[in-house]
C-alpha cells in the first residue's frame, strides 16, 4: 500500500499540493571537460539554478519523468548545477538517457525547503519539432 502512495506521488507531484521550489531550469550546450581533463566537450546540459536564499536539500532532478539523479550536497542560495544529460540513468533499467536519440520535454525538480516540507516545480519545454 506504501509503495502504491508512494509511485501516485511520483506520477502526480502537483495533485499532492506540495509548495513549488524555487528553482530556474535550463536545456544548453555546455563545454564539460573530459575525463582526463585535457580538453572540453560540447556537451547537451541541464543547469539548475536556485533561486532561495537558503540551501535547498535532496535535491533530485528528473528528466520527463523517468531519468533520474540525485545531488548529494545541498544546492547553495544562488548556486547553480549543471549536468549532462547523459549521466541521468532510468529509474527502471539503470540504461542512461541518451541526448543523441531523445528529447527533453520535462524536467522536474524536487528538494527539501528550508520548513523541512517537500518543494516540487516541474518545467516543459518544446521539442524541437514543435517549433
Amino acid at each position: 500500500m506504501i509503495g502504491v502512495g508512494l509511485s501516485v506521488y511520483a506520477l502526480f507531484p502537483e495533485s499532492i499540493g506540495g509548495p513549488p521550489l524555487p528553482v530556474v531550469v535550463t536545456l544548453d550546450e555546455a563545454p564539460l571537460p573530459t575525463t582526463d581533463g585535457q580538453m572540453a566537450v560540447l556537451t547537451q546540459v541541464v543547469t539548475v539554478t536556485s533561486e532561495l536564499d537558503e540551501p535547498i536539500g535532496h535535491l533530485t532532478i528528473i528528466l520527463n519523468g523517468r531519468y533520474e539523479i540525485t545531488q548529494a550536497s545541498p544546492l547553495q542560495p544562488g548556486e547553480s548545477v549543471t549536468l549532462p544529460q547523459a549521466i541521468f540513468t532510468d529509474k527502471r533499467s539503470n540504461r542512461r538517457f541518451d541526448p543523441e536519440t531523445q528529447v527533453v520535454t520535462e524536467v522536474m525538480v524536487r528538494g527539501q525547503l528550508p520548513s523541512k516540507s517537500r518543494g516540487v516545480s516541474k518545467f516543459f519545454f518544446e521539442s524541437p519539432s514543435d517549433e
